[in-house]
């Protein structure tokens, strides 16, 4: 899922690697594999992890989220204030340039939320700002963003999903896809080349200005080409063609450490997780999944501490264990209901109290990356007699399996919805209608319509000790990536995110 995941590219091989390879930190260029590059640097017309990873390096949004003070503060603006339910005044910053030279001011603003709610404007995450009713320029320095009604999520969105786009470069582009290929943005990064094929080069942005929430770039230039394997990314790294390179094996990345070159790097806390979901509709397949008891049990089986262990090796120590859900650093998280502890005597217990002492067969689905994570938890439930395998799927089936029925035990991994706010968690869980409940329903929509934090936070704790009541789903594990890299190299970024660590994130010792 990370930007320095390997990815399969036809045709590609470590040649491609031959012209970057003199880079170093004493020519102050990063050499940072990339994860199957898109056409283009563009979040609203490309989203994914690509576009996630490179995007708050390449572009700026109105606003922040400061997870130190669990508050919303301005980033592109200087301020902002809520008028009244409906309408929303922004004060923009006066030192900021696109990367191209051009001022940035209320114009780009205006523009930019245009865009976005304009109705001929197709966008595969057009929810985001079905909220805004408008948008007007005050002054060269000061907008106005008008709401249909009032919005829980709509600043957040403003401050993690809304990078500003510049009018004098995006407004005449015919094909808005081709700006994502050559985009301007006023971020830390300024991107000088961007292919699918060969990858991407950023250079530091210096006018940047750092803020609360996003520093300079701690390289002068970042240079991300596609890597074919995890075989030839650790080639890579041992050739001292690659600086960075990110979730290695274990066994992988402990080698690179022996050879006296590389540093292992756990990556900062995220709001993100993995976890283990029952779907209703599995429960059609598999008949034990339907009584709570077994859910309940399949969970208490599971020895999280030891598949962390797996994952992260000797840096788990160091994993802050993960309560629920959702982060109580998030706006609006509640729960009072934690995730059973390992007790496979107990998980034993309760299968017979269901009637199934003998156990039963089932399937965990999962991700490719999760199959060894997948297949130590099988292994598991075959402790306690539950006859489980494992059956890895592309990510684009997920869904399509979910609603057949298909996915008994599911094991995936949610990253928070790129958010500081609670929503996405609800919409993951919830509104995904995987858990075929009218009541848990019910509370997560009421959830929507209470503006104040701390009211949100107790009617969303009822939506989440639900789901662990019904045991619907356990989370299972942190979602941190392990960078191993040069000793050169460090990771700068190191706070709590709702996102990947991105490349302005990384410097020299």
């Amino acid at each position: 899922m990370g930007l320095l995941k390997a990815a399969g590219i036809a045709g590609l091989t470590i040649c491609l690697w031959v012209a970057p390879a003199a880079a170093q930190k004493s020519k102050d260029t990063l050499r940072l594999p990339a994860n199957d590059p898109d056409a283009g640097i563009d979040t609203y017309l490309m989203p994914g992890s690509f576009a996630n990873i490179y995007g708050p390096s390449v572009y700026d949004m109105l606003l922040a989220f400061d997870p130190a003070k669990i508050q919303i503060i301005g980033h592109l603006a200087t301020s902002y204030k809520q008028i009244d339910p409906l309408t929303y005044e922004f004060d923009l910053r006066t030192d900021v340039k696109w990367h191209d030279g051009q001022k940035f001011d209320a114009d780009d603003v205006v523009y930019t939320i245009n865009y976005l709610i304009d109705p001929k404007v197709t966008l595969r995450y057009k929810a985001y700002w079905a909220w805004i009713a408008s948008v007007e320029k005050l002054s060269p320095t000061k907008v106005r963003i008008n709401a249909k009604q009032p919005s829980v999520d709509g600043l957040m969105y403003l401050a993690s999903r809304t990078p500003m786009y510049p009018e004098h470069v995006h407004g005449p582009a015919a094909n808005k896809l081709d700006f994502g290929s050559r985009p301007v943005g006023t971020g830390p990064l300024r991107i000088v080349q961007m292919d699918q094929n060969t990858g991407v080069i950023g250079d530091k942005n210096k006018e940047y200005v750092p803020s609360a929430v996003k520093a300079l770039s701690g390289v002068g230039r970042v240079v991300s080409r596609p890597i074919k394997d995890m075989g030839t990314l650790t080639a890579s790294m041992l050739t001292g063609e690659a600086d960075v390179a990110m979730d290695l094996p274990p066994d992988q990345a402990d080698a690179l450490k022996q050879t006296g070159r590389f540093e292992v790097t756990l990556g900062p806390p995220s709001v993100g997780y993995t976890f283990l979901g029952f779907p209703s509709k599995g429960w059609e397949n598999v008949k034990a999944l339907g009584d709570e008891r077994v859910r309940l049990a399949i969970i208490k089986a599971i020895d999280t501490n030891a598949v962390a262990r797996l994952r992260y090796g000797v840096l788990a120590a160091d994993l802050k264990p993960i309560e629920g859900l959702c982060a109580k650093e998030q706006l609006g998280c509640g729960l009072t209901k934690l995730v059973p502890s390992y007790d496979p005597a107990g998980a034993k217990k309760l299968l017979a109290e269901a009637g199934y002492a003998d156990g039963f067969d089932v399937v965990i689905s999962c991700f490719p990356t999760a199959k060894t994570d997948a297949t130590a938890m099988a292994g598991m439930l075959r402790a306690v007699g539950i006859r489980a395998t494992v059956r890895e799927h592309p990510t684009a089936q997920r869904v399509q399996l979910i609603n057949q029925g298909k996915v008994e035990i599911g094991l995936y991994g949610w990253s928070g919805g790129g958010m500081f706010e609670v929503s996405g968690q609800i919409g993951r869980h919830v509104e995904s209608r995987e858990y075929l409940d009218p009541e848990l329903d019910k509370m997560a929509a009421a959830t929507y319509a209470i503006l104040d934090d701390a009211e949100r936070r107790k009617a969303v704790a009822k939506v989440f000790d639900r789901i662990t009541d019904q045991a619907y789903a356990f989370v299972t594990g942190p979602f941190r990536p392990v960078f191993t890299h040069t000793k050169e190299v460090e990771l700068t970024g190191r706070t709590l995110r709702a996102e990947q660590v991105n490349p302005h994130e990384f410097g020299w010792k």
